[in-house]
């Protein structure tokens, strides 16, 4: 029997969900929010449901202070973002993606602020650190807030800090498939009080799951914990294929963290140095192989930066090459994925001319030619050198004929 590797996963352990379960009488949120705060080295934290709830009241927060109106985010990032700015009743203004970076275009970035800009939203999207500093030099001379959405970076470090705090105020998401995961869950964290006062009174206004709901979503991290595993996946495939999340959202809901899911996230933290490490050390074993190669395009890395890889990103510049390496990963029992097939003013009505003259191109042409290749601890190295080899010879390179050929 072939064993499927799933693209994205966390270890959780069965010991991590019983210390969640007993610590429920040993104050474990106070306790997460001890070891988040120690972590980011902020005055404030504060726990949500999801990291989509987690934006959403940063935004209601920032519009009681504030009676500008518009949100600059990137136009390649997850469409589940304009949720939480339609809902708080913003208006969504993007911003087209660097090729280089893969992340928000600097340069591009400063013409999408006006008068009118409440906050720009970075996001470090696979994990690879944005360029704060030279965000933060944008947004501070015009009165801009600035979100940093670090939902899949937890781990990476920018000159030896965390992502998600070089911002007014960030947020982590604690989704199945995200660096750390305890089923669902988002984190606030913010040195600003006055922001920090509007969080904890909307936080404070959050609906409690009731009790079958939270046996229901131990349950589920039971299954989580088990699904991660390549054995239970392969067994269980035809199952947990239908669980995954297949269409677009049009909505979602907000509630309170749970204790349980709290105590569960502080065990998980005391071994995710070495989920870190092993995510870090995936991606760079990607890179170091994959670097240089004709035909595709990694994202730049900087020397004094850790990316800690959710998954990593490869561009090819021949879309047909490829879906036929895409097929060929899959074909292995590794899951690979190619993420949003569109850039969000291509799911989202927002105002722009899509038809005409295309006003994000490098979203349109990265939504097209990306695939990200696993790095989750449950891989090893003969399964990254797999997917390697396949890269090479999809492009043909390294003496390798491209796919669909044959040598003479």
């Amino acid at each position: 029997m072939k064993l499927l590797v799933p693209s994205t996963g966390t270890p959780i352990s069965f010991l991590d969900i019983l210390v969640g379960v007993t610590s429920l009488l040993n104050r474990p949120m106070a306790a997460f929010e001890a070891t988040l705060k120690a972590y980011t080295n902020k005055e404030h934290c504060y726990f949500t449901n999801s990291g989509t709830t987690a934006f959403y009241l940063i935004l209601k927060a920032l519009k009681k202070l504030s009676d500008k109106t518009e949100v600059v985010l990137p136009a390649y990032t997850a469409p589940s973002l304009i949720l939480p700015i339609r809902k708080a009743g913003l208006k969504p203004v993007l911003c087209d993606i660097s090729l280089k970076t893969f992340n928000m275009d600097i340069s591009s970035l400063g013409n999408c602020i006006n008068e009118n800009t409440l906050c720009i939203v970075p996001v470090h999207m696979f994990g690879a650190p944005a360029d704060m500093e030279a965000v933060m030099a944008i947004a501070r001379p015009r009165a801009v807030f600035v979100v940093e959405d670090a939902a899949s970076s937890l781990g990476t470090l920018i000159n030896g800090r965390p992502t998600g705090i070089f911002g007014d105020i960030g947020f982590y998401s604690f989704n199945r498939g995200k660096n750390l995961s305890t089923l669902s869950g988002g984190c606030i964290v913010t040195d600003n009080a006055e922001i920090a006062e509007k969080i904890r009174s909307e936080c404070a206004l959050l609906p409690r799951l009731k009790l079958v709901s939270r046996v229901k979503a131990l349950v589920k991290l039971i299954a989580l914990s088990l699904a991660v595993r390549p054995l239970f996946y392969t067994l269980f495939y035809n199952l947990i294929s239908k669980l995954k999340y297949t269409a677009l959202h049009t909505d979602f809901e907000s509630f309170a963290y749970t204790n349980f899911q709290a105590g569960i996230g502080c065990s998980l933290f005391v071994h995710t140095g070495k989920i870190f490490d092993k995510r870090y050390d995936h991606g760079m074993f990607l890179f170091d192989k994959l670097n240089g190669l004709k035909g595709i395009s990694l994202p730049e890395l900087i020397p004094h930066d850790t990316t800690v890889f959710n998954q990593f990103p490869v561009l090819f510049n021949d879309e047909g090459v490829k879906e036929k390496v895409f097929e060929r990963i899959i074909s292995t029992g590794i899951e690979s994925t190619k993420l949003y097939p569109d850039p969000i003013h291509r799911v989202y009505d927002l105002g722009y001319d899509v038809d005409r003259n295309d006003p994000f191109p490098n979203a349109t042409y990265f939504s097209k030619r990306l695939l990200l290749i696993p790095t989750h601890p449950m891989l090893n190295v003969a399964g990254l050198s797999r997917m390697v080899n396949i890269i090479k010879e999809g492009l043909g390179s390294c003496g390798h004929a491209p796919l669909g050929t044959t040598q003479s």
